[in-house]
């Protein structure tokens, strides 16, 4: 829960892959652990095909599954945000959505996971995931981490489900720094969430350097230097690729540098904030 808070508003307030996508794809992953770990890989790449079909029934009932393209407004200028809020159909229609898509994950948490059949040069003990290696790296870098994170980040392959969203790499980087400085909500009182809801937004609209570590204005600045980085934050943009399933996504992603040079960076920017701030 925690680790989540740096993805809403799409990754940081980018407008990239809305946090009810994001969240749902943990949560369809968290209603199958047993069954991922018990048959490993071929259940993984089922789940991460679940997924996928999560993210589709998103486009089709919601129009996007990117924040940008559904809001219609620019969280870092004041008069997107004002936008957001006032008179309150864009705010309504995402609690809407959020309403539609738990209602969906609810009854799809029964549906029974696939076992997926992988290339047998795919069957490997250790295949590779963006946010996965990412959180590794942030973890033994700084002793930072997560087990249960770890294991479950691979349905960021691919830009979420393989979809094309937003690039696990930098989703890597946002979960790690937030597993220091996020919002455990759960342990929060309703007043405090909504000042660390505005102080947040309010880090939003300003370019001084951080002086205080809060979710949004260290999330900026990594994403900030993600995306000069790499030239763009999505997946498929940035890969110029959209992936069939497991074993493509495999296959491309073992072979590389772009994608391997990528993961590292978001490692060393998200373990240089991790530091900073601990």
């Amino acid at each position: 829960m925690k680790s989540f808070t740096g993805l809403e508003g799409g990754v940081v307030a980018t407008g990239s892959t809305c946090g009810v996508v994001s969240g749902g794809a943990i949560g369809l992953a968290l209603s199958h652990y047993d069954e991922i770990t018990e048959k490993g890989i071929p259940a993984q790449a089922g789940l991460l095909a679940l997924v996928g079909e999560y993210v589709k029934w998103f486009e089709e009932n919601y129009g996007t599954s990117f924040c940008r393209e559904r809001s219609g407004v620019d969280f870092y200028t004041i008069m997107g945000q004002l936008r957001y809020f006032m008179p309150g159909d864009k705010v309504s229609k995402c609690l809407w959505h959020i309403r539609g898509a738990t209602r969906y994950l609810y009854a799809f948490r029964e549906k029974e996971l696939p076992m997926m059949e992988v290339q047998s040069d795919q069957k490997q003990d250790k295949p590779i995931h963006c946010a996965q290696r990412v959180l590794k790296g942030i973890k033994k870098q700084t002793g930072v981490g997560d087990d249960l994170l770890e294991q479950l980040s691979f349905v960021f392959d691919g830009g979420i489900g393989l979809q094309g969203g937003a690039c696990g790499a930098l989703v890597g980087a946002i979960l790690g720094v937030n597993l220091l400085i996020g919002m455990n909500v759960r342990d929060m009182k309703y007043s405090e969430i909504l000042k660390a809801f505005a102080v947040g937004h309010k880090n939003l609209l300003t370019n001084k350097p951080v002086e205080k570590p809060e979710p949004f204005n260290v999330g900026k600045e990594i994403v900030n230097r993600f995306k000069e980085e790499a030239g763009a934050i999505e997946c498929q943009t940035i890969t110029g690729q959209k992936f069939s399933d497991w074993s493509d996504f495999q296959d491309f992603i073992s072979s590389s540098d772009k994608c391997s040079g990528l993961m590292g960076f978001a490692k060393d920017q998200a373990s240089i904030a991790v530091e900073k701030w601990a």
